[in-house]
């Protein structure tokens, strides 16, 4: 089905702080990627691409500075497919130049989706390339392909646009959390130009069962190894200071929502290796704890009213623009300094299964000035990408290199030409 086009909307809550923080060296930019077991059809693709940006109205607008918000205007611009040119997570908003806030390239085998945030997080994008890969499919394989039915994402326009946090947002207090107050950072020459992309692809069988023997989930643990990986490249001052990873939180999961605007949380979770005795089984007793109390009713309700608190307020209200771009990257600046890394578990991409032998596997990754790791899983291969501002690669290595002791195969795939 199409949507009937909307002249202009508010930026929706959580993407409020992105036009403002983005810039050359951390554009707010990611990328999804599908490879699939054959060259790309371009011609086909660019037309799939036409009929899967029918489905989201959000998708095919311009972003202006108005004299208090920032808004999305639709436009007629057409998204174009193209071969990939550019490095991965390169700027996609211009103040000064108005343009599609996403993109489509492809390259060899790969189909590759980047999004400005402020447009839509990582599950709305997600559904975005889950479409557009199942046209694609179909218009190159009409035989096998050609008679499947729709793929289980048909929001309306309403339920596509919806800012949710203002729908469920209420005025419960704040509960009782840990502050933190700076957390570990890591140090190291940065790159001059682009991202340090470092792509490990692990079966998911093995990976659980791992995670089962250690008696955690598996972004635990997957945060756990981070965290000591961290933890063998830190000087020795660093070690007095706890190494604080964000998590985000896909809010949908929580609360009813159909939205493919943004709509998740972050959660810190922290360990200080100066206090604890730093072993895999304290690591997980810690993050069981910490992920319990992140995860709990009132701590998501608490984070939802806090987004609606900050532009709800009287006084942010008739604030100018500019002003509060100057102060929400001051917050956002104050805010980095508590983190240490991110780690986002984007979860299972779930296609139908006549297209399985046509698709051999998905990946995510962030543009960043510091280091994080993105993971998905489609059908048993699960893809762990990092990307980094740095140009050493050793927290990457003793990451995946812990993985492999443990008896777990990883292929490791990457941007580096001299690794």
């Amino acid at each position: 089905m199409s949507h009937p086009q909307f002249q202009w909307a508010r930026l929706d809550t959580a993407a409020k702080i992105f036009p403002c923080t983005s810039s050359t060296k951390d554009p707010k930019v990611f990328r999804f990627v599908c490879e699939l077991k054959e060259p790309i059809v371009p011609q086909a693709l660019q037309q799939a691409l036409d009929q899967t940006i029918e489905l989201f109205p959000g998708f095919q607008t311009i972003l202006k500075r108005g004299m208090f918000w920032y808004y999305l205007e639709q436009t007629n611009m057409r998204p174009t497919a193209h071969e990939e040119c550019r490095p991965p997570c390169s700027v996609l908003y211009d103040r000064d130049v108005h343009t599609l806030l996403f993109d489509v390239t492809y390259y060899g085998c790969r189909v590759n989706l980047e999004v400005f945030h402020a447009i839509s997080d990582g599950t709305g994008s997600m559904h975005f390339l889950r479409v557009l890969i199942f046209r694609y499919l179909q218009l190159v394989h009409p035989k096998e392909l050609g008679s499947l039915p729709e793929l289980d994402y048909d929001a309306s326009e309403t339920q596509s646009m919806d800012d949710s946090f203002e729908r469920y947002a209420n005025r419960q207090k704040k509960p009782k959390t840990e502050a933190v107050h700076r957390a570990a950072h890591l140090h190291g020459n940065k790159r001059t130009e682009g991202l340090n992309v470092v792509v490990g692809t692990a079966p998911v069988n093995d990976l659980l069962a791992y995670s089962h023997r250690c008696g955690a989930s598996m972004t635990m643990v997957l945060c756990a190894l981070i965290m000591q990986a961290i933890r063998s490249q830190m000087s020795v001052n660093e070690t007095k200071k706890p190494v604080v990873l964000a998590v985000p939180v896909n809010l949908r999961n929580h609360f009813r929502s159909a939205s493919a605007r943004n709509f998740f949380s972050v959660m810190d979770v922290s360990y200080n290796f100066s206090k604890r005795n730093g072993s895999m089984e304290d690591i997980l007793q810690e993050l069981e704890r910490q992920f319990q109390r992140g995860l709990s009713p009132e701590e998501l309700q608490y984070r939802v009213n806090q987004y609606i608190g900050l532009i709800k307020n009287p006084f942010s209200r008739i604030t100018p623009l500019s002003c509060k771009d100057f102060a929400m990257r001051l917050g956002y600046y104050s805010a980095s300094q508590k983190e240490t890394s991110a780690v986002s578990n984007v979860g299972v991409v779930h296609m139908p299964a006549a297209l399985a032998p046509y698709i051999r596997q998905f990946a995510v990754f962030v543009s960043t000035e510091k280091l994080q790791m993105c993971s998905l899983s489609y059908e048993n291969r699960i893809t762990l990408s990092f990307s980094s501002a740095f140009a050493n690669t050793d927290v990457q290595r003793c990451f995946f290199r812990s993985l492999i002791k443990e008896g777990i195969p990883v292929e490791i795939d990457t941007n580096l030409c001299d690794e």
